[in-house]
């Protein structure tokens, strides 16, 4: 998916979670599977994350982001969840990129 950063910017989500530093990726990880976990069928959820944007290759934060995927994915998958999830990834402004994961059908009611 083509992400309109405009767009992504000004989208409401039900929580933003800001990555400072490799230690937040845990406590992130662990928030974002307990709050995927309790809204069980996923409907509404929308939540955001900021990762540091830097001049040059971004490498710092593309590895958080890895970092931050892969533990999710590990920590759903021990709780057996298996939700339905769209990411989408944007540069939310000249400090941070932006990573959207949403509930498919709040994507698709809104492009309507």
């Amino acid at each position: 998916m083509t992400a309109n950063p405009n767009f992504f910017r000004m989208f409401k989500v039900s929580k933003t979670f800001q990555v400072s530093s490799a230690q937040d990726i845990t406590k992130i990880v662990t928030q974002l599977a307990d709050l995927i976990e309790t809204n069980g069928g996923i409907d509404g959820l929308s939540v955001r994350i900021l990762l540091p944007r830097e001049d040059g290759s971004g490498s710092r934060a593309r590895k958080w982001g890895a970092y931050l995927r892969s533990g999710l994915i590990l920590a759903l998958k021990k709780r057996k969840i298996r939700p339905n999830l769209r990411e989408v990834r944007y540069v939310h402004d000249e400090y941070h990129y932006g990573w959207i994961l949403i509930e498919p059908s709040l994507l698709d009611n809104l492009r309507d």
